[in-house]
């Protein structure tokens, strides 16, 4: 088997069929394949990424850098704390870690492991001390390795010691950039050599070791163009024109070289199969080698085969998730405890995402938040203004007392910020400009309730912020009552008009907000609407309200602050907005939210997701 392209030499081996029991191959495995190779590349990153992120005096090293280099599965083995160290790191938001978590992290590990591992993660003073570093790391990893990769760390030590040398002899390195850039050119192209029997089994080679050889069948992959003949793309500062001038090989040289070995391979052979890619993709143009061409022209016994993978097209299947008992009895917990407008809106969009966060009980992935996170820019929004407001409860707001609360809205942001946004940097880069624009966000808001103040006919009740309401609900068919419950932002009394509103640092327009036909609210658009319609039932229930003071409910959209209060309106005329929430209008909704709630109940209705579900 002849590798026109050499570097498919790995991919090979990982793919000879399961009955070749013996293989000679002539050609190096390539170093920069190796799984050793990726942890000293590793090292490496360690203190580049350190330098580059200004973190060599404090000597910190990037999260994801240090994580890397420990699961690597030299490492990994050897440090059975590794999951639960990374999960801290993700619970902590530690975007740098430091030796002391380091030295945490190896306390039960045994001691010459312990002595190698924390002198790797040492402030570098030399390269000659950093490359002792590397050797003695290899050397204990050659302890308890197979055979095939104390071969590869026996390479590694031999490249190493060679730099070690040169670096004493010549000081060649002035800083470990240097030395990382001039290891990886020198892996690029080093390569392993195998031992093995040249008279038997499948003889796997380049197609320069073919010379003088002769074989009965032969298997010549990957004869493209730009592959055999090589491109004629020329690795040289002398041009074309002075190599013929003064006699210099030149590409067609090497073309005419391949071409010779190409043909006199073929000379002896019984069985010759070509294969070559016609796919245009970004292993090759997919064309034919121009050898292969002139071969079909001057011998008539070529047969050609087109052979490819078969496709077989699938009727992709809608996840469905059947209820039995035990995910009634999960779904009767949750009456208990509670169902939230959130809960409601996400079943009402994905049941699977619903079954998987309320029956499952699946979290999301806890990952280190470098950038600030959208819930979390919410998050802190919301905060920094539950505070602000929350001296004002149960009185009338004044223009002077916004212009207190804007005194401290910045200070709050802060001091949201470090509480939600832990160990995180918001004083550069992306994190900065988030920051900006969650005070911004509370500035604006502020600036326009100062607006509407400025009106002295304007009268303003904060009556409650960030409130939770809950109540029970009967629904004909289920025999125990359902608990709904939710945090309401903020309550509040405009000029005798009751408002439910709730904060969104979302983008919410008044399309959103417009309810005509309560039996349309599964619809996706409509789903905001359900939750401030919710929260204004839960209040309603839950402070015993009666309906002669005008109750509205509604969103603030932080993106769409222009737009003012949105509130849920139930007309179709834009010119005669209809936006008062009357007691029949609430059990028309609640009606209609009561199906819901039932379907989820139901032991034969299963959980199936949507087709139209766009992530």
């Amino acid at each position: 088997m002849v590798l026109a392209d050499e570097t498919l030499l790995p991919i090979t081996l990982n793919s000879l069929p399961k009955n070749i029991n013996a293989i000679n191959i002539t050609m190096g495995y390539p170093l920069k394949d190796v799984p050793t190779t990726n942890l000293l590349f590793a090292i490496f990153q360690l203190f580049v990424s350190q330098d580059k992120l200004q973190k060599s005096i404090v000597n910190e090293f990037y999260y994801k850098d240090v994580i890397r280099f420990l699961k690597h599965q030299s490492i990994y083995k050897l440090i059975p704390e590794i999951d639960a160290f990374s999960a801290e790191v993700a619970k902590q938001n530690q975007t740098f870690i430091n030796q002391t978590h380091i030295n945490k992290l190896l306390e039960n590990s045994n001691t010459e492991f312990k002595e190698v591992m924390i002198a790797i993660f040492n402030s570098y003073d030399s390269i000659d001390e950093f490359l002792d570093r590397i050797l003695n790391l290899i050397n204990f990893l050659k302890e308890d390795v197979t055979e095939l990769e104390k071969e590869y760390l026996f390479r590694f030590y031999t490249t190493f010691t060679q730099l070690k040398t040169l670096q004493n002899e010549f000081k060649y390195f002035p800083d470990l950039k240097t030395l990382a850039l001039f290891f990886r050119q020198l892996i690029s192209s080093e390569s392993l050599s195998f031992q093995g029997e040249p008279l038997r089994g499948l003889q796997l080679m380049g197609m320069l070791e073919t010379r003088v050889l002769d074989f009965e069948n032969i298997i010549l992959v990957s004869t493209n163009e730009g592959v055999l003949p090589a491109s004629s793309q020329q690795n040289s500062f002398i041009p074309f024109d002075v190599k013929i001038e003064f006699g210099l090989p030149t590409y067609r040289e090497k073309d005419a070289i391949f071409s010779y070995h190409f043909f006199r391979l073929m000379q002896r052979t019984k069985n010759v199969f070509i294969i070559y890619n016609t796919e245009h993709d970004v292993f090759g143009s997919g064309e034919k080698s121009r050898f292969v061409t002139q071969l079909e022209m001057m011998r008539t016994d070529v047969v050609q085969k087109m052979i490819s993978p078969k496709v077989v097209t699938q009727k992709v299947e809608l996840k469905v998730v059947e209820k039995n008992e035990s995910v009634i009895e999960k779904l009767k917990e949750l009456a208990k405890k509670g169902i939230s407008p959130s809960a409601l809106t996400n079943y009402l969009y994905n049941p699977i995402s619903f079954y998987k966060q309320k029956i499952l009980k699946l979290k999301e992935f806890e990952d280190v938040e470098e950038t600030v996170a959208y819930n979390t820019l919410g998050t802190v929004v919301h905060e920094t203004l539950d505070e602000l407001y929350t001296p004002f409860v149960n009185k009338f707001l004044l223009s002077e007392d916004i212009d207190v609360m804007k005194t401290k809205s910045k200070d709050l942001v802060i001091k949201h910020f470090k509480e939600f946004f832990k160990n995180g940097d918001i004083s550069t880069g992306r994190n900065r400009l988030i920051f900006e624009v969650a005070n911004r966000f509370v500035n604006n808001f502020l600036s326009q309730e100062k607006e509407l103040l400025k009106n002295k006919n304007n009268q303003l009740k904060i009556i409650a912020t960030e409130e939770n309401l809950a109540t029970e609900i009967a629904i004909d068919g289920i025999d125990f009552p359902i608990k709904i419950h939710g945090q309401v932002d903020r309550v509040d009394e405009l000029n005798g008009v009751l408002r439910i509103i709730d904060y969104k640092t979302g983008m919410v327009s008044s399309a959103n907000l417009k309810v005509l036909d309560f039996e349309k609210l599964r619809e996706k658009e409509q789903h905001k609407a359900i939750q401030v319609l919710l929260y204004a039932y839960l209040y309603t229930k839950s402070k015993k309200y009666n309906f002669k003071q005008p109750l509205e409910a509604g969103i603030y959209s932080f993106k769409n602050l222009n737009s003012g209060f949105l509130s849920v309106n139930f007309s179709s005329n834009y010119r005669k907005p209809d936006l008062e929430i009357t007691e029949e209008r609430l059990e028309e909704f609640i009606a209609e939210i009561k199906t819901y709630i039932k379907e989820i109940y139901t032991l034969n209705v299963d959980f199936i997701e949507p087709a139209d579900l766009k992530y």
